[in-house]
């Protein structure tokens, strides 16, 4: 639309995951360092004198809106799906765990990450989150329904 701009702000986080099944070498315990992109895309206010003239977002409140309902609950943590047999001696020994009932591939952790962040009432365009520095997924918002995503059964990941 006329007028509109995209503004990105990057995130990193680090976090293990094991792919049940996986044919690959995903199917170990392994981790990430993640980079995450998120780009909301609207028109600046143009509301004269108020502090947020100009933006389309305060990147300090991008910022504290993506590390209080995602980076927070994902940094140092195991995330899992429900299945891995790792799981229950890391709930026992307290290690940090994300239980998100989906397979971790990055695809799902993408249209997670959008879900999430729609849910935020951000002006969500897209979320990019590298799993590699030569690999990624990308989910656009406008293709994240209202319910929430599907997420995929199966899948891998690039352990590089």
């Amino acid at each position: 639309m006329l007028g509109e701009v995209s503004v990105c702000k990057i995130f990193t986080f680090d976090s293990a995951h094991q792919l049940i099944g996986h044919k690959g070498k995903c199917s170990n315990l392994h981790g990430h360092t993640y980079k995450l992109e998120v780009v909301l895309k609207g028109k600046p206010l143009a509301v004269e004198g108020h502090s947020d003239e100009g933006f389309v977002a305060d990147f300090s409140d991008i910022k504290a809106t993506v590390q209080e309902r995602l980076v927070d609950h994902l940094d140092h943590a195991f995330l899992a799906m429900g299945n891995e047999p790792v799981l229950e001696t890391l709930k026992n020994t307290g290690s940090k765990v994300a239980l998100l009932s989906f397979r971790t591939t990055v695809e799902n952790m993408s249209a997670y990450i959008a879900y999430t962040l729609k849910q935020a009432s951000l002006p969500l365009y897209s979320v990019k989150l590298w799993e590699t520095p030569t690999s990624w997924a990308e989910v656009l918002a406008a293709d994240i329904p209202a319910e929430g995503p599907s997420y995929r059964l199966n899948g891998g990941c690039d352990c590089e």
